[in-house]
């Protein structure tokens, strides 16, 4: 699923009006959008009126022609439209005459009082839809609109923005946040997701997204690039399964995890590999944290191997274990990073042993700290970078708010540094892959926990034992972290989740898939 910048969609839209007319491309989306909500909320829809709050523009038209749907299959439907009525979309303005001779009330939101008014009359728990403003709506809201978003979002209701909530655009450089924009819970967005959903300060307002397919001409569509992917849900990736595959043909993955004050890392890595099936684990630790891992395994994970590395008083790795590096490039994959510690000697070691791994290897935690910018440098394409936002400030020298905003710019300049893909862990996660970027929009509000990217490299490291390519093995990590997020969710509530609990249903997703 392609994402593209809002300019591009527009000239999209203007290119394919020259050879279907512009009132067809409406009343494709508006039955697409009223299926759509029949399919999602069709209790609802039997027990609750819908208010659609429509303006003089295209969008507004979209509005309109869906409320004509609902009318004629016998849903309860409130109308009210705002703007000056002597500019009126040609197409908004067919739809609204169509409704007008089927004697349906619209009404007109000429004042504040008006939008009050309407206001008051509202049930809680109903639908409203947002079909204000579209992609051209790019200037702040003000004056009534302002007041009519600015309480709507107050509401106790179901808010759906068609095509983009209204005043988004206006939120990208709102540093003050003084801007209004339509809080959606969801949002149907035509053809294509747009790149502003998702940064920083415009994917709170995006809510559930669902794109609705257009009938854009294909020859029009090939003209335009993209400028990144939607991670599909339902794409197809296919393990290599076999009954008569012995442990080793499974999988081996080597982790190296672990010091005196970051046990629980290690451990949390390991399980996550271990559900998601790899034949063979092999876990290194510093010698001295030997005892403690294995009280902290052998009870759920007896089949995990683990490698006490050093001196017998050892708590963390050091210079002197590079040693291990025959042994690990001797498995199908790696992970390293989880546990380590920040220390000078866990520095030393990190950035000796990443020179001379040749598998494909998950960089995590505290060896993304450790790293040096020369280390980055080197790296080849069999590495995996897994940074949380500062990670990735500390990494590349990028500030985090200039990441956040614009994450897309971030990552090829994180490109001209290294050939390792990137996975740039947030509340929307995007991966870079060569010079593809694929995006993961999935926000829960318990992925910020400590532990969670422990738990995220295991899945990852896990696939690529069992032999994935590296994108299609960080697809499917982000896959299985996002659906088992929405199995918890529904189980304890998106606050109440925890790393173990993501590690304990990731298998029933892989089976699934």
């Amino acid at each position: 699923m392609k994402v593209v910048t809002t300019e591009d969609l527009i000239n999209i839209d203007k290119k394919t009006t020259e050879k279907i007319p512009s009132i067809l491309l409406m009343e494709h989306v508006a039955s697409e959008i009223f299926y759509l909500l029949l399919k999602r909320h069709r209790k609802l829809l039997y027990t609750k009126t819908v208010y659609i709050f429509s303006s003089v523009g295209g969008n507004g038209g979209d509005g309109l022609a869906i409320a004509r749907y609902l009318i004629n299959n016998g849903y309860d439907v409130s109308i009210y439209i705002t703007g000056n009525l002597d500019r009126v979309n040609k197409d908004t303005y067919a739809n609204f005459n169509i409704l007008k001779s089927m004697n349906v009330d619209i009404s007109y939101l000429g004042s504040e009082d008006d939008v009050l008014s309407a206001l008051e009359n509202i049930e809680k728990k109903s639908i409203v839809l947002d079909a204000l403003f579209g992609t051209g709506g790019n200037r702040p809201l003000e004056g009534i609109q302002k007041t009519l978003v600015d309480n709507l979002n107050k509401l106790d209701v179901l808010r759906i923005a068609i095509d983009i909530p209204s005043g988004l655009t206006s939120k990208i450089n709102d540093y003050d946040n003084i801007h209004t924009c339509f809080k959606a819970h969801e949002t149907y967005t035509v053809c294509f997701a747009k790149d502003i959903f998702f940064l920083y300060r415009t994917r709170e307002y995006i809510g559930k997204l669902f794109m609705i397919k257009s009938i854009f001409p294909e020859n029009i569509l090939k003209n335009f690039g993209y400028k990144a992917k939607l991670i599909d849900y339902n794409e197809k990736i296919n393990l290599n399964r076999n009954a008569f595959f012995s442990k080793r043909e499974q999988g081996m993955l080597a982790v190296i995890a672990g010091s005196d004050e970051y046990i629980g890392a290690a451990v949390l890595s390991v399980h996550a590999a271990y559900r998601l099936g790899v034949g063979y684990i092999r876990l290194y630790v510093p010698k001295g944290i030997l005892k403690n891992i294995r009280e902290a395994v052998m009870s759920s994970m007896p089949e995990i191997v683990i490698i006490g590395v050093g001196e017998d008083n050892q708590r963390c790795f050091t210079e002197n274990d590079i040693e291990i590096v025959n042994d690990i490039n001797k498995s199908n994959a790696c992970i390293i990073g989880s546990g380590l510690g920040r220390n000078m000697s866990a520095e030393v070691f990190v950035n000796s042993i990443l020179k001379q791994i040749n598998i494909p290897t998950v960089i995590d935690a505290d060896a993304l700290y450790l790293m040096f910018e020369s280390t980055l440098n080197e790296l080849n394409s069999n590495f995996v970078l897994t940074p949380h936002i500062y990670e990735f400030e500390k990494l590349t020298h990028i500030n985090h708010i200039e990441a956040l905003e614009n994450p897309y710019e971030a990552l090829l300049k994180c490109r001209q540094m290294t050939n390792a893909s990137i996975i740039l862990k947030d509340a929307v996660s995007f991966l870079m892959y060569e010079n593809d970027i694929y995006i993961n929009y999935n926000p829960k509000p318990s992925m910020g926990k400590a532990g969670m990217g422990d738990v995220f490299a295991g899945f990852l490291g896990a696939l690529l034992a069992r032999k994935l390519n590296i994108l299609d093995a960080s697809k499917l990590a982000l896959i299985i972290q996002a659906k088992s997020f929405n199995i918890l969710s529904k189980k304890f509530g998106n606050d109440y989740i925890q790393p173990k609990d993501l590690a304990d249903v990731s298998y029933k997703i892989l089976k699934r898939i």
